[in-house]
């Protein structure tokens, strides 16, 4: 999968996760790809600059740019989620996920 779709997975992951008026559990966010890099990027002020992606993540100046264009989509996760290939799976995957979560926090 390119940085660019990993990017739009990240973003529809976070926006589903606000959708369902949760957070995405502190431990499981390194695991998630790109979901740190959407975080970092909803702290930051608009327009997104390439050159504060590139020294937040110590990256290239292409490769910044490469992501910044794909944070495009930061604020409108359903426009990320038209990018996606199986757009559908995601929303099926974080619902599994906060059932198991929901699950793990009733069982103790």
């Amino acid at each position: 999968m390119s940085s660019a779709l990993l990017v739009s997975w990240a973003i529809t992951v976070v926006g589903e996760f606000d959708a369902a008026g949760r957070r995405i559990p502190e431990g499981v966010i390194p695991l998630l790809p790109m979901v740190p890099v959407v975080l970092w990027a909803r702290e930051q002020s608009r327009p997104l600059q390439a050159e504060a992606i590139q020294v937040a993540f110590g990256l290239s100046r292409a490769t910044a740019y490469r992501w910044m264009g794909a944070l495009e989509d930061i604020d409108d996760p359903a426009a990320a989620k038209r990018r996606l290939p199986a757009g559908g799976r995601v929303r099926d995957a974080v619902r599994q996920e906060l059932a198991l979560l929901a699950g793990a926090k009733g069982g103790r």
